[in-house]
């Protein structure tokens, strides 16, 4: 009997510590945005692409004052910040095509 009373107590110890620790909620889901913003010839295409609760794709032709000119494209930036996203993640490429002038791209990845 000694046996079966010591199974017993580490069964129910066992299922005590598993029930007893506060199970956590999964936390909701962030939402993105990825900002893609391309300038080439003082011509800058800004590509937006939103994930989350619902998604959606805009893009915004801005005009830029030289090839390397992004004020407009820092100001769709700042109004997304002013909505409560925050810049996660950013970088710069650019690309050379063979029959073409340099293209310029800013990447922007930003959370909700």
């Amino acid at each position: 009997m000694d046996k079966n009373k010591s199974i017993i107590l580490v069964l129910a110890l066992a299922v005590t510590a598993l029930f007893s620790f506060k199970q956590y909620e999964q936390a909701a889901p962030k939402e993105t945005m990825t900002l893609i913003v391309s300038n080439r010839n003082n011509n800058m295409l800004v590509n937006i692409s939103t994930t989350g609760s619902s998604s959606r794709f805009e893009q915004r032709r801005v005009k830029a004052e030289s090839d390397h000119d992004y004020s407009g494209a820092l100001q769709i930036i700042k109004e997304q910040q002013a909505k409560g996203w925050q810049i996660k993640s950013s970088n710069y490429a650019t690309s050379l095509a063979a029959d073409s002038d340099q293209d310029y791209y800013l990447y922007f990845l930003l959370e909700k």
